[in-house]
């Protein structure tokens, strides 16, 4: 008997140190915690963020996709092709209902999508960082032109405006991230519109995204609230397309095209703003990354997004950042995730190795159990066909996180 009871606590221990597979399972209302409301400027020294103590900040945080640049796979507007993106959505309205309708139904979507409550969702949930992913298009016109004269009348700065001043309550620090730039920087959908990537030598595009950085840095600059410029989402993610610019991702010409694009965005933002974190994202790897030394860049935080569903691929991703990190002194982040059956995994991975990590997504319309923290399974509702007044009162009703499922099994997985 006296042996059994030995065994029993023996495996006892082993199971409470190795063999819990997630953190407990618990409610929404269980949650609570309170971030420091202390923001400071942060920045990298020695391959670490850090805020202006030189105390390390490690960043865990959730992408607010889906609320600036719908994306139709996690969305209520029917796939009306395989790669239907937001462009196309706009077009439809446009044609439709006309610019001022069109303009009410977005504004209507995103004073709903996301609001002063989901921050302090995010806050109690035991995030210090959101990454807001946008587009172009919040700011201006197909042709680049200002869709307001003052920029305190542009409803993409209004925007942000409004996330990073509400995020400071709640001790959130805002990762501005480029998710569609003008032209596309790829040719996937998640741009805006599939089946581009011409900002880098298509007409006048680059100069477009010049203009766009650096008004965003100019307004900014000072803004201890915002952690990091995210030049370009995913870029040369091209696969499954063919045609002009459709670069492999980690070929020659791809990382040639992007890191002549960083280098220009990078150098457009110094010059009005020296103080911001810049990342540069690695499609699929750092190693396509430059050199940061070589180009002395400054400040800088490497960024890989992990979808990867094997722990061998986990832990290779998780050494390619580190040896960035221990090479060039970047600091490192997991811009996106979502790790499949391996998330509390991958997240104790991350946990160990000092990595900042930012889920995707917060907030999902039919997209499945895992891609959500909250989720809503929801009838898409036909914009061809649907009246103005069916689809205005179709965002006002649908879109507020209370009409959202909390999606605790996979929050337990989070760390």
């Amino acid at each position: 008997m006296k042996k059994f009871v030995s065994v029993l606590v023996v495996l006892t221990l082993i199971f409470t140190m190795f063999g819990c597979t997630k953190q407990q399972v618990k409610n929404l209302e269980e949650y609570n915690n309170a971030n420091s409301k202390d923001l400071s400027m942060l920045s990298v020294k020695n391959g670490y963020i850090v805020n202006e103590n030189g105390e390390e900040i490690v960043l865990k945080g959730v992408n607010l996709g889906n609320w600036l640049l719908w994306e139709t796979w996690m969305g209520f507007v029917p796939e009306y092709t395989e790669d239907w993106g937001y462009y196309d959505t706009l077009q439809v309205l446009l044609d439709r209902f006309g610019e001022e309708k069109t303009a009410e139904i977005v504004k209507t979507f995103e004073d709903n999508f996301v609001t002063e409550e989901d921050i302090a969702h995010i806050e109690k949930l035991g995030f210090n960082c959101v990454r807001v992913p946008f587009w172009y298009r919040n700011f201006m016109t197909e042709d680049g032109e200002w869709l307001t004269e003052d920029y305190k009348d542009n409803p993409g700065f209004l925007r942000l405006d409004w996330l990073i001043s509400t995020c400071e309550k709640y001790g959130i620090y805002v990762i501005l991230d480029m998710h569609g730039a003008p032209g596309g920087q790829s040719k996937n959908h998640c741009t805006g519109k599939a089946g581009r990537n011409e900002l880098y030598e298509g007409e006048g595009k680059m100069e477009t995204a010049m203009m766009l950085w650096g008004a965003i840095a100019q307004k900014y600059k000072d803004c201890k609230t915002v952690a990091a410029y995210d030049l370009l989402n995913e870029p040369q993610n091209n696969g499954g397309y063919e045609g002009d610019y459709s670069w492999a991702a980690e070929s020659e010409e791809a990382i040639a095209q992007t890191n002549k694009a960083y280098d220009i965005l990078y150098n457009t933002i110094r010059s009005v703003d020296e103080n911001h974190i810049i990342s540069f994202e690695g499609v699929w790897s750092t190693t396509v990354l430059p050199n940061p030394i070589e180009k002395n860049y400054e400040n800088m935080l490497y960024q890989l997004h992990l979808y990867d569903r094997d722990k061998g691929m986990i832990r290779y991703r998780v050494k390619e950042l580190k040896t960035a990190r221990k090479d060039w002194g970047v600091a490192v982040i997991v811009g996106e995730y979502n790790n499949g059956e391996y998330e509390y995994y991958a997240q104790k991975q991350y946990d160990k190795n000092d990595i900042s990590r930012v889920k995707w997504n917060y907030k999902t319309y039919n997209a499945g159990e895992q891609w959500g923290i909250f989720n809503k399974d929801i009838e898409r509702i036909d914009i061809k066909t649907a009246t103005y007044e069916e689809i205005l009162e179709f965002v006002t009703e649908n879109t507020k996180t209370e009409k959202f499922d909390f999606n605790k099994e996979e929050m337990s997985n989070l760390i």
